[in-house]
């Protein structure tokens, strides 16, 4: 994907006019992915991660003389191989982290912080910094007096200069200076729940921004870029209810002074010709705000190509004269020099990830999770809704009804067919525990409404496209709708009715003034009220997110230490009896007489299509599209 000029014509042909081409090189949310291997399912992958990304890397710098290469921050969290390495106690972990040692095979400029990179506290952390061999720059990370003297190294910089000697069309060397400037979402801090959490917060990146442009400026660069993780959002009408977004890279790009901005935090790619033009969004030219800008997706499946035509006439200053991006997918074999950083990493990871814990009797899958009645988010929730009972008795809350909201990390989208949960009865091992659940999320509790408990469903219920009655294979999904934001209330029954339009957007905001989409919302069998009350358990993380979706909840402190819910999930596994889970019937589409839809998921869903049966649904196969998908004509 290529954006087209967007600055004005050059100066006047009279006046002489020098020209530097730059490129600029983005990875982000790398999400420890050094090898192109999948430990989750413990078989090599297709090309992805860092060590195949290397050789693309090298490959765009010996098409461009002048070139720059930063990473935007999630880079520690997201395999088992850094997370064995995040977990472990301090005398085991004194290797340097796999993910760190990775980048410095590579050479970045400069890197950024992201929010999981506090996952795993700041001890960890501070390592981690205190071993790259880059500069990693922060705005608005603010560290208290005893955590920035217990850990010295994440004293970070808001900002740095790179001087840099590049050349010009002609040949002739030129002295440049990059100012380079870092951020992470303020809800950073209600994310996080490791130990060692304390003595950090995060200011809004956008005030941050505007506060910093003034010392930047005068510091005299050439060219001033964003490495900001945060995602891809149009700007929010001005009466939202979402507060501060969590997905700020259009306003921040906006800010005067800031030249290139370069996002992260989504996962999603940017320029995209599926991204909607929207306002300061434009996937055609590569701008947000009017900005040259990238987002690099996710997990090392592509490197962000940044090509700027800097001009500066006689006695003026460097600017942007146009540019040119676009997201390319590794090709390259891994990088030698990569797998040598991290091999004896590598090989401690799969001796962990191959420990046998239990034993499964039924197939645990996901390719239905978007449909109807799903095994992993049932187990998911039965975990945790199992030690809370345990957890609230005796407190007033423990006569309130129990839920819980459980979402499908992995259910195909924009990482293909095999982007799904698949274990087969038998040894149920450390690594399918890790692909049942990907982060290091802690458990967390609230006390909501059954108003805002209906406002929460109306906002999942936007992951589908409204389908006319009658209307024959439409696509059901709005695909611009990630898996992991359509939650599952365990707990109470209910059904989508799609033939009316969906009342939020995908930030939250209602757009839709109508009855919804929600319809017989019952507990145990009974109408929902608008005042009932419940407690309803997730993540920590997606119950930060109440603000956004604008419901009203109360924190209910769990008693004892934070548990992550990947050790429920352990502890489930590690009973004495087989794991036999029955999918439990939650939701269902409302009928639609003679309707049909098309989905798309995994190949090997052919095998277990009478499991639709149970949510109402009747499938046909199709074949396979062009991505690989297996494509389903549903009967509503």
């Amino acid at each position: 994907m290529e954006g087209l000029p967007f600055h004005a014509p050059q100066d006047d042909a009279c006046a002489k006019t020098v020209t530097l081409a730059l490129r600029v090189l983005e990875t982000t949310d790398l999400h420890g992915h050094v090898r192109a291997y999948d430990y989750f399912t413990d078989r090599s992958s297709d090309g992805a991660g860092l060590a195949v990304l290397a050789g693309e890397i090298a490959q765009a710098r010996r098409q461009a003389p002048n070139c720059l290469l930063f990473d935007n921050g999630d880079f520690m969290q997201g395999t088992p191989l850094t997370q064995l390495w995040g977990e472990a106690a301090g005398a085991d972990r004194q290797a340097i982290n796999p993910m760190i040692a990775a980048m410095n095979t590579v050479g970045y400029d400069a890197g950024n912080l992201g929010n999981h990179e506090f996952d795993f506290g700041l001890e960890q952390l501070n390592q981690s910094v205190h071993a790259a061999d880059f500069p990693i720059v922060s705005a608005n990370l603010e560290l208290s007096d005893a955590a920035q003297r217990a850990h010295p190294a994440l004293v970070l910089p808001p900002w740095v200069m790179l001087d840099r000697e590049m050349f010009d069309s002609d040949g002739a060397c030129h002295h440049l200076r990059i100012a380079v400037i870092g951020f992470l979402p303020k809800q950073t801090a209600s994310f996080v729940q490791s130990e060692g959490a304390d003595g950090f917060r995060f200011g809004d990146s956008v005030a941050c921004a505007r506060a910093l442009m003034a010392p930047i400026l005068a510091a005299k660069p050439d060219l001033v870029i964003a490495l900001a993780h945060t995602g891809v959002a149009p700007l929010p009408p001005v009466a939202s209810h979402c507060g501060k977004p969590e997905n700020a890279a259009v306003d921040i790009a906006a800010i005067d002074g800031i030249d290139v901005i370069l996002a992260g935090h989504d996962h999603q790619c940017f320029p995209d010709p599926k991204t909607p033009i929207a306002e300061g969004v434009d996937p055609i030219r590569a701008t947000l705000s009017g900005k040259p800008a990238l987002n690099a997706g996710a997990f090392g499946d592509h490197l962000g190509v940044l090509d700027l035509t800097l001009a500066k006439p006689e006695g003026g200053r460097w600017r942007i004269a146009r540019h040119r991006a676009e997201l390319r997918k590794p090709r390259a074999l891994e990088a030698p020099a990569v797998i040598a950083a991290c091999e004896r990493a590598h090989h401690s990871t799969l001796a962990h990830i191959r420990r046998e814990i239990g034993t499964l009797e039924s197939p645990l899958h996901s390719y239905f999770a978007l449909l109807g009645a799903d095994p992993c988010m049932t187990l998911v929730a039965h975990a945790q809704m199992r030690y809370a009972t345990r957890a609230l008795a005796g407190l007033p809350e423990s006569e309130l009804p129990l839920l819980c909201a459980a979402s499908a990390f992995k259910a195909g989208g924009r990482r293909g067919p095999g982007n799904y949960v698949a274990i087969a009865p038998g040894p149920l091992r450390i690594n399918h525990i890790d692909d049942l659940y990907l982060f290091n999320n802690t458990l967390a509790a609230i006390e909501i409404s059954g108003a805002e408990l209906r406002k929460w469903l109306e906002y999942s219920a936007r992951s589908f496209h409204q389908i006319s009655p009658g209307s024959q294979d439409h696509w059901l999904r709005d695909r611009t709708y990630p898996s992991y934001n359509f939650d599952v209330m365990f707990g109470v029954t209910y059904e989508f009715d799609i033939s009316r339009p969906p009342l939020y957007d995908s930030e939250g905001n209602l757009h839709h003034a109508g009855p919804g989409r929600v319809s017989a919302l019952c507990y145990q069998g009974q109408p929902v009220a608008a005042t009932q009350k419940f407690v309803l358990l997730s993540s920590s993380y997606r119950l930060a997110q109440c603000a956004r979706l604008g419901v009203i909840a109360r924190p209910i402190p769990l008693p004892g230490e934070s548990v992550k819910i990947r050790d429920l999930l352990m502890n489930e596994a590690c009973r004495s009896e087989p794991l036999q889970i029955a999918a439990q019937q939650v939701w269902r589409f409302a009928a639609m007489t003679g309707t049909n839809v098309i989905c798309r998921t995994a190949p090997d869903a052919i095998n277990h299509l009478a499991a639709l049966g149970q949510s109402g649904l009747v499938a046909t196969p199709l074949g396979l599209d062009t991505e690989g998908f297996l494509q389903l004509r549903i009967a509503l």
